[in-house]
C-alpha cells in the first residue's frame, strides 16, 4: 500500500487523551495500560487540512526487530494511531502527539514501525480511501481494535494481495494459520515431523524460513514435540509473555490472560524474557510467567496435560482451578461463588462424546456440596448448596 498524503493524516482533537503520554515504566519494560477508549466515538469533524510540512515530519526510526514480543496495551495504542491517522483528518497536534507517543519508548516505536510495514505489504494496492477509515475509527468503540483493523487493511486492499511476512502485529488481525474451536482439540505434523498438538480455542502460526522455526502461540494451548532438522534451524516458540526454545523437547505451553504457563515433559526449554534474561527449564519442570518478568517454577503436575489425551484430571485439584479449564472447554459463561472455591477435588473425566463438560458438571454436583444452576445451557452457576 502507498498511501497518499490524504491517507497519512488523520484523527481529530479528541483523541489528544492523557494515554497518549508516556505509560509508566518500570524495570525498563512499558507497563502502561490499553486505553479505555469509550463505547460510542464522538462524529468526527470536518475533514481539516493540515500543513504540507507537518505531514512529512519523520517518525522515530524503527530499532532493529528482534522479533520480541509486544504488550497488548501498546499494539491496541498503535492501531488506534494507525487507524487516526488514515482516516484524513489529523491535526498539526495530533501529529505532535503522535511524535511524543513514539518517542516515549522504545516499544512505543518498535510497534509503530511494524504497523507501519505491515501496510506497507499490502502490494501495490491503491490509496487507502479516507472515507472507509473514517467509517472504521467510527466503529471502534463497538467492534475492537483489532477487528476493526483487519477490515480497514483487507477492504482498503481492494483485493489486493496481503503478504504480511512474520510481522507480529499481523497476527493480531488475520485469521490463525491453525486454529481450533471451543471444545475441540487438533494434531499438526509439521513439514520437519514436528508434532504440534493444539488443546481448546487455539490459534496458532508456523513460520519456517531459511534461518529458523518459529511456531507464534496467539491463544490457546500447544504441545510440541520436536524433531531434528537436517538444516540446523533453531525452533523459537513465541508467546505472548516470552520466547521459547526447546532444546530437543516435549512441552506444552498455555497462554492464560494474566501469565503463561510452560510444562516441560522431555528435554529442557530456554526462556527468553523481554528484558533478555534466561531461565532454563529442565524435564519434570512446570514454570508461570508475566510480561512483567516475573517467573516462578515447581514440579510438573502430569494431571495438567490430560488434555493430550482427551482427559480432564484433578488430583486434590481446587474446584475454582478446575472449573476455570473445564471453562475453556464449554461454550459461553461458567461462573462459580466464592463459598466454593476452595473446595478439594480429584477425578477423571472424559473430554469427548455428546456434551462432555455437561458431564463433568453433573459428577461434581453428586460428589461435592455444591449446586449447579442452569439459566441457559451457556450461563451457568456453581454455587453451595
Amino acid at each position: 500500500m502507498r498511501p497518499s498524503a490524504n491517507a497519512w493524516a488523520s484523527a481529530s482533537t479528541w483523541y489528544r487523551r492523557p494515554w497518549c503520554a508516556p505509560p509508566r515504566i518500570a524495570t525498563g519494560r512499558c507497563t502502561g495500560e490499553p486505553p479505555a477508549f469509550p463505547r460510542t466515538f464522538r462524529a468526527l469533524p470536518p475533514a481539516m487540512s493540515p500543513p504540507a510540512a507537518s505531514l512529512r515530519q519523520p517518525l522515530p526510526a524503527m530499532q532493529q526487530d528482534d522479533g520480541r514480543p509486544l504488550a497488548d496495551g501498546i499494539i491496541d495504542q498503535a492501531i488506534h494511531w494507525y487507524v487516526l491517522r488514515a482516516s484524513g483528518e489529523m491535526s498539526p497536534d495530533d501529529e505532535t502527539a503522535l511524535q511524543s507517543w513514539c518517542a516515549a519508548h522504545p516499544d512505543h516505536a518498535l510497534a509503530w514501525a511494524r504497523l507501519h510495514h505491515m501496510g506497507e505489504h499490502l502490494r501495490r494496492g491503491p490509496d487507502l480511501p479516507s472515507d472507509l477509515a473514517r467509517g472504521t475509527l467510527a466503529r471502534l468503540g463497538r467492534t475492537g481494535r483489532r477487528r476493526a483493523l483487519g477490515h480497514l487493511l483487507w477492504i482498503g486492499a481492494a483485493g489486493s494481495l496481503l503478504w504480511l511476512g512474520r510481522d507480529p502485529l499481523r497476527d493480531a488481525v488475520l485469521p490463525a494459520q491453525f486454529h481450533t474451536a471451543v471444545g475441540e482439540r487438533r494434531v499438526v505434523t509439521l513439514a520437519d515431523g514436528t508434532l504440534l498438538r493444539l488443546n481448546t480455542a487455539t490459534s496458532v502460526d508456523v513460520r519456517y524460513d531459511q534461518d529458523a522455526r518459529r511456531i507464534l502461540l496467539r491463544e490457546g494451548e500447544i504441545e510440541v514435540t520436536t524433531a531434528a532438522d537436517p538444516a540446523g534451524r533453531p525452533l523459537w516458540v513465541e508467546a505472548r509473555d516470552a520466547r521459547l526454545m526447546p532444546v530437543g523437547t516435549r512441552f506444552s505451553v498455555l497462554q492464560a490472560p494474566a501469565h503463561t504457563h510452560l510444562a516441560v515433559r522431555e528435554g529442557a526449554v530456554d526462556v527468553r524474557m523481554r528484558d533478555d534474561a534466561v531461565e532454563r527449564i529442565a524435564a519434570g519442570q512446570q514454570a508461570r510467567f508475566t510480561q512483567a518478568g516475573e517467573i516462578t517454577t515447581a514440579a510438573l503436575d502430569d494431571s495438567r496435560q490430560a488434555w493430550v489425551d482427551g482427559m480432564l484430571v484433578a488430583v486434590n485439584r481446587r474446584l475454582d482451578r478446575l472449573l476455570i479449564d473445564l471453562s475453556r472447554h464449554r461454550p459461553g459463561h461458567l461462573r462459580w461463588s466464592p463459598e466454593v472455591a476452595a473446595l478439594r477435588v480429584t477425578g477423571t473425566w472424559p473430554l469427548d462424546g455428546d456434551r462432555p463438560t455437561d458431564a463433568v458438571l453433573e459428577s461434581l454436583e453428586r460428589r461435592l456440596p455444591i449446586r449447579v444452576r442452569y439459566l441457559t445451557r451457556y450461563w451457568v452457576s456453581v454455587e453451595a448448596r
